[in-house]
């Protein structure tokens, strides 16, 4: 063994023990594949078999009952969460009808309210070239007058 003193950053030192590898390797069981229970001693007799596979069949047949118990539990579970969503899709699809009727609702009547107004400005453009008309016109025949007067 070979003893040496090594020391780290910061002053703290440690001892470390060097050996030489093991020359030989563990040692390996006699028999790997050995059963991990004893022989039995006594034979198993028409009625112990009958039993277990009874037990066997029992036990088979309670996984298949509570795998099936758990796959119906899951099938009912989706069921729920769907309805739900679908509840939940059904609520929100009738709120955004009804704020979509509203906006189309104030849109037509912000629309009504822009035509009528523009149908008010027209008018009251008509009245005005009427105005202007009927000016010009009687200044034109006033002067007309004035000049066959002369």
């Amino acid at each position: 063994m070979e003893n040496t003193k090594e020391t780290k950053n910061k002053g703290v030192s440690f001892e470390v023990i060097l050996r030489p590898a093991a020359s030989h390797s563990p040692p390996v069981p006699p028999h790997h594949h050995q059963k991990s229970s004893p022989t039995r001693e006594r034979p198993l007799s028409q009625n112990d078999i009958d039993r277990k596979l009874k037990d066997a069949q029992e036990r088979r047949l309670s996984l298949e009952a509570s795998k099936f118990q758990s796959i119906t539990k899951g099938k009912e579970r989706f069921q729920e969460v769907n309805q739900k969503a679908q509840v939940l899709n059904e609520a929100f699809s009738k709120v955004a009808d009804k704020k979509l009727a509203a906006k189309m609702e104030t849109f037509e009547e912000n629309k009504r309210a822009q035509e009528l107004a523009k149908l008010e400005r027209l008018k009251e453009h008509d009245r005005h070239v009427q105005e202007v008309r009927k000016k010009r016109h009687s200044q034109t025949t006033s002067a007309d007058a004035s000049i066959g007067s002369e």
